[in-house]
């Protein structure tokens, strides 16, 4: 709507212009009311100028823009300062207002460059719009350092039950901050209903999904596939914000399977794929590991990474949650008709109740193995919290490659190993030209040739005539204690036919100095004796274990503690400077709040004046 010119005293409106230019806070107006101050200020300069053109939505807008770069200037002042500062000494209300600031500051940087469009709807214009175009920028860089110091609220659900791009970006802050705190603190930023209902939602669209999930890939977009990441939440971070990008319209992603156990941060990571999953279901799509399975969590260490973060109270609730969303996880991908992705490997054909198989067929399946079909595997039940021996479902997730023609059993009691013979026939019988196939990192591969010992992330480990088959392993330097010098790697898929794979490397990104949970002692909560409680390999290396992670876990804390008050000495000066910079703040949102009704007023009391003058 137009708003015609307003005659009046040019001195009161250049009071109105200098308290907008000088004292008002921007960065902490809501969109509405930024907006209407822009339009004030542009009916204001019309005054002082002696403007007779109408003023209109369109000037308002026109100043709304040209006026960003300078509010998140501010902002990024904001962040910039706070990055350096420790909020620890604070007491709740100035961590409260300072909270309120940084989010307020966040939000202006996050929406620069989206105010060239309507501002009706600017939220959901959002989450598509900055989608291909800022997100790698969006949550890395400074607030990465910002969280290591913040204490920052629980995570609550959003309110309209529909996860957003600003929530990851909460959710990966904060997972980041609490990393570097005692981990029986996480309950406290992550609450277990807000864990239920992320999983419950990721499992719903998951359940829906086909055993072998195929992927129709947009013609202008890349696809980034992942292997093992298995607990190592800040490389998964660095591959999104330092590496790969984030998922996008334009940017799929296919994960391998394998995101708990072993390292300290299973549950982060998962959730983090989880709350992608359900933002973006059909850009990203997650595969179930070996490790996906009870079994394996109970044994490495992923139950036990449950039970030290929500306490005896409620990591069996948690954990039963996991399982869950486990067995609705697919098994593999076909991309763009000739790429296959799986977690472990190929299968054997089987004869179940779903397949009608005849006499000599049930015959040659007792005297030997031989390669099952996509047909069979889209009938397999892979809602199992565990998989039976000798089966289809234990094959796709433990059978691994041998350069030894053939299809015979593996070593590892479950799954199968599989020579170049088998990948060839694979591929021809359905039109394939690749396979990318994770499960096995620099450990699997010990005493391996230089091509194939997996210290670059990646193996070629079959080449035939129809097409190739490759190892991708994403975890660097694992596994996280002691583990070897190995880079994790990805791989991306381009168009025409995506199936050229270019494989990028992953260093290891920098994380606390804590023991993997799988030799870490956690307290039983609810043990009459006290008794401490664990999992290992063998008995007879518990007494070692537990030795070494009371020497590593005493060590960590000891030099996390010093550091910690060096950091707190050394930022005194710089508390005190916030606690004076948040005093004032409180002290002046009143008489801003009075200011803003007075330009108000003094709007709609000359906006009266020239009616009446009109009318007369």
């Amino acid at each position: 709507m137009d708003l015609l010119p307003l005659i009046g005293d040019v001195d009161e409106f250049k009071e109105i212009m200098g308290i907008i230019n000088k004292e008002m806070d921007l960065v902490s107006l809501s969109d509405e009311n930024l907006r209407r101050v822009f339009m004030i200020f542009e009916i204001a300069g019309g005054v002082v100028n002696g403007r007779t053109k109408q003023v209109t939505e369109a000037d308002a807008e026109q100043l709304w823009c040209s006026s960003v770069d300078g509010v998140v200037a501010v902002a990024k002042q904001v962040i910039d300062y706070a990055c350096e500062m420790n909020f620890q000494d604070l007491d709740g209300l100035l961590k409260q207002a300072v909270v309120e600031i940084l989010r307020s500051a966040c939000n202006i940087v996050s929406k620069q460059r989206v105010f060239d469009s309507s501002l009706q709807g600017l939220l959901e214009e959002l989450q598509v719009e900055v989608g291909s175009t800022m997100r790698e920028r969006l949550v890395g860089g400074k607030l990465e350092n910002l969280t290591k110091e913040q204490d920052t609220l629980p995570l609550s659900w959003p309110r309209n039950g529909r996860i957003s791009l600003e929530w990851i970006q909460l959710l990966i802050s904060t997972f980041k901050w609490s990393s570097w705190k005692d981990p029986k603190e996480f309950q406290n930023v992550m609450p277990v209903t807000v864990v239920k209902k992320l999983i419950s939602a990721a499992s719903k669209i998951m359940r829906e999904e086909r055993n072998c999930v195929k992927l129709r890939v947009r013609e202008d977009s890349e696809v980034i596939v992942v292997g093992d990441i298995l607990g190592q939440f800040h490389d998964l971070v660095a591959l999104f914000e330092e590496n790969a990008g984030f998922p996008s319209d334009h940017r799929y992603f296919v994960f391998n399977g394998n995101y708990v156990d072993k390292g300290s941060w299973g549950l982060e990571v998962l959730l983090v794929l989880l709350a992608w999953k359900v933002l973006m279901p059909h850009r990203v799509y997650l595969l179930r590991g070996n490790h996906e399975t009870k079994n394996c969590t109970l044994a490495y260490g992923f139950w036990a990474e449950l039970c030290t973060k929500f306490g005896k109270k409620d990591c069996k609730l948690v954990f039963d949650k996991c399982l869950e969303c486990f067995r609705t996880l697919p098994l593999a991908t076909i991309i763009a008709q000739g790429v296959y992705t799986t977690h472990g490997g190929l299968f054997r054909r089987t004869c179940s109740a779903s397949t009608q198989c005849s006499t000599g067929e049930k015959r040659q399946k007792l005297d030997a193995l031989s390669l099952g079909s996509l047909k069979e595997f889209a009938k397999v039940n892979r809602f199992l919290e565990d998989v039976p021996e000798n089966d289809l479902l234990s094959d796709v997730l433990w059978s691994d490659p041998s350069s030894k023609a053939g299809l015979r059993e593996n070593t590892k009691k479950f799954g199968l190993l599989w020579g170049p013979d088998c990948t060839e026939e694979f591929l021809k019988e359905n039109h394939l030209k690749l396979i990318i196939r994770s499960h096995e990192g620099p450990d699997a591969r010990t005493g391996a040739d230089d091509a194939r010992n997996m210290l670059n992330g990646y193996s070629k480990d079959h080449d035939t005539v129809s097409g190739e088959l490759y190892t991708l392993f994403t975890a660097p330097n694992y596994p996280q204690v002691d583990g070897f010098d190995n880079v994790g790697a990805y791989a991306v898929l381009k168009p025409p036919l995506f199936d050229s794979p270019l494989f990028l490397q992953l260093k290891a990104a920098e994380k606390p100095e804590v023991p993997p949970y799988d030799v870490f002692i956690y307290e039983d909560m609810d043990s009459d004796e006290g008794e401490d409680s664990r999992l290992t390999d063998s008995d007879e290396e518990q007494d070692m274990v537990s030795r070494d992670a009371v020497g590593k876990k005493d060590s960590t804390l000891m030099v996390t503690k010093v550091e910690l008050n060096k950091k707190i000495q050394d930022q005194a000066e710089k508390i005190k400077q916030l606690e004076s910079t948040v005093e004032l703040f409180l002290k002046d949102r009143d008489d801003r709040s009075r200011r803003m009704e007075e330009m108000l007023s003094t709007l709609l009391q000359q906006s009266s004046r020239k009616k009446r003058g009109r009318g007369s």
